[in-house]
């Protein structure tokens, strides 16, 4: 099988027990735990991630799935005193299938997650870090898929960055959106909201995609652009799922050929 060759190809890689949990095959995906660096330092962050290794034409799913699908979720079982933050999502591409439109990852793609270490972790032990992986992998039919993923790694007062696993850790990093300098309002105009962007180096939005992090806000379709005395405006139906205007919507903009940013937009009072 395919996947099971990407799994023996990963588990070659990244040898188990060193920085990488055991490669989990599934169906047509791989799934593998791996750590940034070689140790864990007591009251230090370490990042720790789950990588997913799709076959081709098959994706998985961003927090905000899109029309269907629901996203990789991960629950972890770790020591007392450690604590594992939220994945810190890369921006994801668009899937098409007719008219549902989708947000999620194919390829390589890495989920990163930031644990805080006890600070009574004792240098010298070694700690074993797990983590239950849920996820739903697609082409046109959806497959369903689960692992438990656990990874030994030792304690102690230095850590050094794995050269493989850090390379990938960074490549996520420069995947995810960045904050960006540029302001926006949105408005709910009758079925419509309407975001309207402006700043230094914006250009006249064109190539621009947006999707919302929030799915019951604005629909999922791409919207539609608009330049407006100097500003880019973002035009969305509502969502289905959309019952009352809320504070602010929180929005992922793709420029062409561009790092993806991260735009809040605030809904102001009495509009």
């Amino acid at each position: 099988m395919r996947i099971a060759f990407a799994a023996i190809a990963l588990a070659t890689a990244f040898p188990a027990g060193a920085v990488s949990s055991t490669p989990f095959a599934g169906d047509h995906i791989a799934v593998t735990l791996i750590s940034e660096s070689d140790a864990l330092v007591p009251g230090a962050s370490a990042w720790l991630g789950l990588r997913l290794q799709h076959e081709p034409h098959w994706h998985t799913y961003w927090v905000n799935p899109g029309d269907s699908g629901l996203p990789t979720k991960l629950a972890w079982h770790l020591p007392d005193g450690f604590r594992a933050g939220d994945i810190a999502w890369p921006a994801p591409k668009r899937f098409t299938l007719g008219e549902l439109y989708n947000f999620g990852y194919d390829g390589d793609v890495l989920l990163p997650v930031k644990v805080e270490v006890s600070p009574s972790a004792q240098p010298g032990s070694t700690v074993a870090v797990s983590v239950d992986a849920k996820w739903l992998v697609c082409e046109e039919q959806c497959i369903p898929g689960k692992a438990t993923l656990t990874l030994d790694l030792p304690v102690r007062t230095q850590a050094t960055p794995d050269a493989a696993t850090a390379t990938l850790f960074a490549g996520a990093r420069a995947a995810q959106p960045q904050a960006g300098a540029w302001k926006a309002v949105a408005q709910l105009a009758g079925e419509r909201i309407e975001v309207r962007v402006r700043g230094a180096d914006l250009g006249t939005g064109d190539g621009l995609d947006a999707y919302a992090e929030n799915g019951k806000i604005v629909a999922n379709a791409p919207p539609q652009i608009e330049t407006r005395d100097g500003s880019v405006v973002l035009i969305f139906l509502k969502s289905d799922y959309f019952t009352a205007l809320p504070k602010s919507l929180d929005l992922v903009l793709r420029p062409r050929d561009a790092r993806a940013l991260r735009v809040h937009a605030f809904f102001p009072r009495g509009s």
